[in-house]
């Protein structure tokens, strides 16, 4: 990656930050730290994925992947829990980019170019950790 282009994502992404500060707390704060979230969370899932998650043995893959998937369902309930969006943000903003970023390899590799062996990896690094996501956040949705 160039430095031109770290440089302007750095600027995007934390001009964004700072407006959502500035705004404080409520509906547009809630939009533009979902958007962080979502541009933060793919790119550290991307480089988990590429990292670890295709390389490391089975049982530290399943650890990780449910960690993931546990931190974006926390991560989403207490942005939910700091701003109280109206219903339908929290739906899409919060849950969708949620379970969005819950999956780390999502848009990483196409489907088709994966090999058959390497499948049930692949799905289970998909998948397993949307799974966390979907549990812990209806349990957290308890816990008040």
């Amino acid at each position: 990656m160039g430095v031109a282009l770290f440089l302007s994502r750095l600027i995007f992404v934390g001009g964004l930050t700072l407006v959502a500060l500035w705004v404080g707390k409520g509906q547009i704060a809630f939009v533009l730290f979902s958007i962080v979230v979502l541009y933060l969370g793919r790119r550290f899932g991307w480089w988990l994925s590429k990292a670890s998650l295709y390389g490391d043995p089975l049982p530290v893959i399943l650890v990780e992947c449910v960690i993931w998937g546990c931190l974006a369902a926390y991560l989403t309930h207490a942005l939910i829990i700091w701003h109280r969006p109206h219903w339908i943000l929290k739906w899409v903003f919060g849950f969708g980019v949620g379970s969005y970023v819950s999956s780390p390899n999502f848009g990483l590799v196409m489907e088709s170019s994966i090999p058959d062996y390497a499948y049930p990896r692949h799905f289970t690094i998909t998948n397993l950790p949307f799974l966390a996501f979907i549990i812990v956040s209806v349990g957290l949705s308890f816990l008040r």
